[in-house]
């Protein structure tokens, strides 16, 4: 082509619509338009289309006249941006009042002791430093600066929204029953399988329930509670574990269907089940050590039951006045006992 284009690549620009400007603004203002803010646009659109009448559209909707002529008027001074929800901070906030001295001294002694809770922190601070600070002021400051520990905060929170129950100090066992320990021992066998061994004992008399199993599924719990009731002679009113997860889900539920007191020992505290213990340790030095350990677990299974009646049966205890647990009670139901007759737990 020759003349004014020649030489030079010729571009065509389409007619522009009357308006497009301002559907490709409102085009635009709509993406950025939440769906509250959307929902009075269409009522305001109604309102205009009805005629301007504010007592009809409010009637329409089930809204306050008052409420629609403050969306008119914001439309008419922000356009449909003013029609987003506004920022609900208020405009003067709370700021910290502790002074910065006490904040560093608690990040400080946060740092060096991790594993203190905000009350020791208060505590020595108070103590060592003199300065008297709340434990509860401890813990916000240890909040905003990031230094609480989140998974073991929310296991802290649910322990305390779901308190275990603890047998109350002084607990008198005066009868067969009133209380049964219940815990577990790992056993290894020839080849290495690990198997756990359930074992229940009654505090007063000594009697014992003892069986295998090849987990601590709470299932196997609640399978071994079962049979501690069919094999004890006599009813069971208590038990007491510890913390593992043997003792949860299936066996609580079972415990509370069977409305027997469950009490919980505290967590690290083996010497409050120390009943059951002991025994295990019996178990160590007079089974175990004795070469009673096998290839499977039916067949260690069957040893354990002839243990089972050695011990409830034949072997003499010296906290029973040597007595076998099986004669113990036998002369409970007959005739008073050779020796103390209550039992009281203290720890």
């Amino acid at each position: 082509m020759k003349g004014k284009y020649s030489g030079r690549r010729m571009t065509i620009y389409g007619v522009i619509m009357p308006g497009a400007a301002s559907i490709a603004r409102d085009a635009i203002l709509a993406g950025k338009l939440s769906e509250r803010a959307k929902y009075r646009l269409k009522v305001l659109d109604w309102y205009r289309v009805s005629g301007q009448n504010v007592s009809f559209t409010a009637r329409h909707f089930g809204i306050d006249r008052k409420t629609i002529r403050g969306w008119r008027d914001t439309l008419r001074k922000l356009g449909p941006i003013g029609l987003n929800d506004k920022s609900h901070r208020p405009h003067t906030i709370r700021r910290p009042t502790t002074v910065w001295e006490i904040m560093s001294e608690v990040v400080k002694m946060r740092k060096q002791y991790p594993t203190w809770s905000k009350y020791k922190i208060a505590e020595i601070m108070e103590r060592d430093k003199g300065l008297i600070v709340s434990a509860s002021t401890v813990g916000r400051i240890l909040k905003r600066k990031g230094l609480i520990n989140k998974k073991v905060s929310r296991k802290r929170q649910k322990a305390a929204r779901h308190p275990r129950k603890r047998y109350p100090r002084g607990l008198r066992i005066n009868s067969p029953g009133d209380m049964i320990q219940i815990d577990t021992k790992h056993v290894n066998l020839i080849g290495g399988r690990k198997i756990y061994q359930f074992t229940a004992i009654d505090v007063l008399t000594k009697q014992r329930v003892l069986n295998y199993y090849s987990s601590l599924a709470s299932r196997n719990g609640r399978l071994f509670l079962e049979e501690c009731l069919m094999d004890f002679g006599f009813a069971v009113k208590a038990i007491q574990t510890d913390n593992g997860p043997e003792f949860q889900k299936e066996f609580r539920k079972r415990a509370e269907a069977l409305k027997l007191d469950h009490y919980y020992i505290y967590p690290r505290q083996p010497k409050q089940n120390s009943y059951v213990e002991s025994s295990h340790g019996a178990d160590q030095r007079e089974f175990y050590s004795q070469g009673n350990i096998g290839l499977d677990i039916e067949a260690m299974r069957r040893r354990l039951k002839i243990w089972q009646d050695v011990w409830n049966k034949i072997r003499p205890h010296a906290s029973l006045n040597y007595l076998t647990p099986e004669a113990y009670y036998h002369k409970w139901q007959k005739s008073r006992l050779p020796t103390r007759d209550t039992i009281t737990l203290q720890t």
